[in-house]
């Protein structure tokens, strides 16, 4: 059984350091950033498991479904709505007929919403019965099911971040990535910030998703050019940008490697034809890729920018990546972010400077 106490949390983050240190120790500064030890995690979902003929939330550990009677490292919102919700869905066979997945999204200003889906098409007197859990529960209800999505409220919650004593909002949409810890992603989004260079030119980000670290980025860079693949993450990206009214962001539905494509003019893309590309002096690059890390085409043709930054959620792929960047930059600054307590995943960043020429 996990305990969540904050001694074990102690021990648990200097294991870490210890492992993180052990890897890069002298090659470079190295910042570390915990977490609070408790009520971190403003995203979840789980399943359903029937025990005694009710309904209780679950997860899956080892291929078994668990059931989950507290989840401490959950926001105190979630935590608070997990219970109202169950009794909802237990008294109510409209709302758990065919339920199989519950979703949760909270803000820290208290803000939620909540996403159930359905095996089953949603009917009016399913959508009337929500409208009054929505109301009493005070938090976004939506509906989903194959090819339907009813929206009760709102499909995104607002998030506040700070860095360096600025604060931005973000509209986090349903079915778009998002940080789950938002003390973590204040802290990333700080060290980013303090670590870029050369901001006198252009930057250009991959993978940006609705625009966590654009949004900042384009307050320091003169233009940035950001590419995102994934459908709603890049229609929410536009929310977010038109939400912090910032016009010197140019952006494209591309893949990382689409992107760099056409920047190294490999090949042309229609969805970049509003888009002047030669108009961009891009002296940096921004990357947060999956957890695989980066593939061979994108370390290949990030070679020859000035400066990388780099954050990482796989700490295995993050130790190879580094490890062939070096051939051609140097590594100056390191960090941890403890993104997930009571865990073993590592959450890293990078700063890369371009070795000189001879």
């Amino acid at each position: 059984m996990i305990s969540y106490s904050k001694e074990t949390y102690k021990t648990d983050f200097e294991h870490k350091k210890d492992k993180f240190e052990k890897e890069f120790s002298g090659i470079a500064d190295i910042n570390y950033y915990s977490s609070p030890h408790v009520s971190y995690r403003y995203r979840a979902e789980f399943s359903l498991l029937k025990l005694d003929k009710l309904l209780a939330f679950s997860m899956t550990q080892n291929d078994t479904k668990v059931p989950i009677y507290s989840f401490p490292i959950a926001s105190n919102r979630i935590q608070e709505l997990m219970p109202q919700l169950l009794a909802f869905i237990n008294k109510y066979s409209l709302l758990s007929d065919k339920l199989f997945q519950v979703e949760f999204q909270s803000a820290r200003s208290g803000e939620a919403m909540i996403t159930l889906v359905y095996h089953k098409k949603l009917d009016e007197d399913w959508y009337a019965l929500a409208k009054i859990i929505s109301k009493e529960l005070n938090a976004y209800i939506i509906g989903r099911s194959k090819k339907q999505r009813l929206i009760i409220g709102k499909n995104f919650v607002v998030e506040n971040y700070t860095y360096q004593q600025n604060e931005f909002s973000l509209r986090l949409y349903e079915q778009c990535f998002c940080q789950t810890n938002p003390f973590i992603c204040d802290d990333m989004l700080d060290w980013v910030t303090k670590n870029c260079v050369d901001i006198n030119q252009d930057i250009l980000e991959l993978h940006c998703g609705l625009g966590t670290f654009t949004i900042p980025l384009s307050k320091i860079y003169n233009k940035l050019l950001a590419t995102e693949n994934s459908r709603p993450s890049f229609e929410a990206l536009k929310e977010n940008i038109n939400l912090n009214e910032r016009a010197n962001i140019a952006i494209a539905r591309l893949s990382g490697k689409e992107a760099l494509e056409a920047l190294n003019k490999i090949r042309a893309y229609r969805r970049l034809s509003s888009i002047n590309l030669d108009e961009f002096k891009i002296n940096t690059v921004f990357l947060d890729p999956p957890r695989v890390g980066l593939d061979e085409f994108t370390r290949k043709n990030i070679k020859n920018i000035n400066n990388i930054i780099y954050l990482s959620c796989g700490f295995d792929s993050f130790k190879e990546d580094l490890h062939i960047l070096k051939q051609t930059h140097n590594i100056k600054n390191l960090a941890l972010f403890d993104q997930f307590p009571h865990t073993d995943h590592i959450e890293s960043g990078a700063i890369l400077k371009r070795k000189a020429q001879d």
